[in-house]
């Protein structure tokens, strides 16, 4: 009884007026139809991606903007993109065999990960799995202005040099070359910082500098034993054999892992 006379007082607050009833299209606030509304409803179920908006209120070039922007929409043109365009037999991604998804080229592949982790390393967050991991930062982008910059800076660069091997014959070389990219990006992108974060910018151009000058490291995936991350050794000849050091050999280390062990097998060949 008491539903019933709260749906009374409700219908009572209603004003009726004489005019004729119309349809309206819910999905727009002006109530007219529209293709671009339409559109958004099928693709989005009329909801924007908190992400897509913030995208322009990052401390990057208007060329990254945009490119940010088709990121955050599934636009860019990676591999699995265009063949949904048309017919495109190979589909794998040029830094390594597995298909050139959106997800596998910024985050997914190899050399994303490992880069990622170098942020992930300098910043001390998690970042980089996917890429809600790296644009839920861009909402608070004024206190976290540096990350953001750095994150731009590192999609936009794997993307510029996956085009530069694409169509310029570029050839790989390490993922040095991209970090090297991006510091240059951010070197750029330093005198568009908010105020105050020059010096962190700094900071962390120095940590990515430092990065760079350090060997490269192995990283092994077995489903046994996780990721097992292999540091660089630096074997000289004069530690094995003094002899060896004069007569200038040259000394080869190879690093074998077995899944049933969880220490590499270290053999020495000279």
């Amino acid at each position: 009884m008491q539903n019933w006379h709260i749906l009374t007082s409700i219908a009572e607050s209603i004003n009726y007026t004489e005019d004729c009833d119309s349809i309206i299209w819910a999905f727009d606030a002006s109530s007219n139809f529209s293709v671009q509304s339409m559109y958004k409803t099928i693709s989005f179920r009329g909801i924007q991606h908190v992400f897509t908006p913030v995208v322009w209120e990052l401390n990057v070039p208007p060329r990254i903007h945009i490119f940010l922007w088709l990121l955050s929409n599934n636009k860019t043109l990676t591999r699995t993109n265009l063949a949904k365009r048309r017919n495109l037999d190979n589909q794998s991604c040029l830094y390594c065999s597995e298909n050139e998804t959106v997800h596998h080229l910024f985050f997914g592949c190899c050399v994303a990960t490992t880069l990622w982790n170098y942020i992930a390393d300098i910043f001390g967050i998690p970042i980089g799995s996917n890429f809600e991991s790296v644009a839920r930062w861009w909402v608070s982008n004024k206190r976290n202005n540096v990350l953001n910059t750095c994150g731009a800076a590192l999609l936009w660069n794997i993307w510029k040099l996956r085009n530069e091997m694409c169509f310029q014959g570029k050839v790989w070389k390490d993922v040095k070359v991209v970090l090297n990219k991006m510091v240059r990006t951010l070197e750029s992108s330093t005198p568009i910082c908010r105020t105050g974060s020059v010096e962190k910018m700094e900071w962390v151009l120095e940590q990515l500098k430092q990065k760079s000058r350090q060997p490269l490291q192995l990283t092994y995936n077995a489903p046994e034993m996780g990721n097992v991350t292999l540091s660089p050794l630096a074997l000289h000849t004069s530690e094995l054999d003094p002899s060896l050091a004069a007569s200038g050999a040259t000394t080869e280390v190879r690093l074998e892992l077995s899944p049933d062990v969880t220490t590499p097998d270290l053999s020495i060949s000279l």
